[in-house]
């Protein structure tokens, strides 16, 4: 029998996140994993495998984390839309250090998506996660009159994720705040 592990798996996976998050797939090597996970090559091998299923394993943490927080503000109480509102001011204000890092599922479908089925699938489940936030919210700021009973939510969900992803990208190389602000004007003024 083997000795067992002697650190934290969610921790030690948040911090490989936090590497690919930072460096990208293909940027990182197994000894920058090794350097900030803090845990030795044979440990990562043994509980994660090869470096593309902790890759796996880091983004199915984001989606299960980071994400789940990020929407959990259009699944709250109160007004429907001004969720929606409240979800993509943070966008705007978010920090600029944590701009220039984007969101790793974005990240990751611009580097690994159209090339790897297995990433692919994985952040399709993730993205769905996000489009269906969107559409429940939505759904609900029809049924408390906030939208139009004939409004097309299922659309307007889709508008409002891929927005979301695209202000994500483009605020990687923009960090000018007005331009972004200005463009979440023109989405929001979609819930009208």
């Amino acid at each position: 029998m083997g000795r067992p592990y002697e650190f934290d798996r969610e921790e030690t996976l948040s911090k490989a996140m936090d590497v690919f998050w930072e460096k990208g797939y293909k940027a990182t090597s197994i000894q920058d994993l090794v350097d900030h996970m803090g845990i030795k090559r044979g440990s990562i091998y043994n509980t994660f495998g090869d470096k593309h299923s902790l890759f796996i394993a880091a983004i199915k943490y984001y989606g299960e984390e980071v994400t789940s927080r990020t929407i959990k503000v259009l699944e709250s109480e109160g007004s429907p839309v001004g969720n929606i509102r409240l979800f993509f001011e943070t966008i705007v204000n978010t920090p600029s250090d944590r701009k220039t890092r984007g969101c790793l599922i974005s990240n990751t479908v611009v580097e690994l998506a159209p090339h790897d089925e297995q990433v692919a699938e994985t952040v399709r489940q993730i993205l769905e996660k996000i489009q269906t936030a969107f559409l429940n919210c939505l759904n609900r700021a029809v049924e408390f009159g906030e939208l139009p009973k004939d409004t097309n939510t299922k659309v307007l969900s889709h508008f409002l994720a891929t927005s979301t992803h695209g202000l994500i990208v483009t605020g990687k190389s923009t960090l000018n705040p007005k331009e972004v602000k200005d463009v979440v004007d023109i989405i929001l003024s979609t819930l009208h």
